[in-house]
């Protein structure tokens, strides 16, 4: 885990905002989700996600990568997830700091959305 002085504040900007909204739109994960979270077993942190039967994205906890039943914050527009994803930062999703969302300060800094993370993701999607 990284304390939160450790962390970077700089908002990830409108740039990453649209790529990672564009990759969550491509694909599919598991049924009408797509996903970017961390696979493997039990515990996987914190993810994005996008149902397209929906057309919600969202963040949530997640178990297997796959989200919790109760989404920590939901958007029914991909231009309002656009600008929330722009205004975060590395220090803002990583749980030490104070917000307005019910439990997302719950393990801060265990697995959650990073810069680091969203670029790797972004790369690996790109991958052939």
């Amino acid at each position: 885990m990284t304390a939160a002085a450790d962390l970077d504040d700089t908002a990830f900007g409108e740039t990453l905002a649209r790529r990672t909204v564009e990759v969550l739109k491509r694909g599919r994960w598991f049924g009408d989700l797509n996903a970017i979270v961390r696979a493997h077993r039990d515990y996987t942190g914190h993810g994005l996600f996008h149902d397209h039967a929906s057309g919600a994205f969202f963040l949530a906890r997640s178990q297997d990568g796959l989200p919790d039943a109760d989404t920590l914050i939901e958007f029914r527009s991909e231009e309002a997830f656009v600008a929330w994803l722009a205004e975060q930062s590395d220090l803002s999703l990583s749980g030490h700091t104070p917000c307005d969302i019910a439990n997302f300060n719950c393990d801060a800094g265990n697995q959650r959305i990073t810069r680091a993370f969203l670029l790797a993701e972004l790369a690996r999607s790109q991958a052939p």
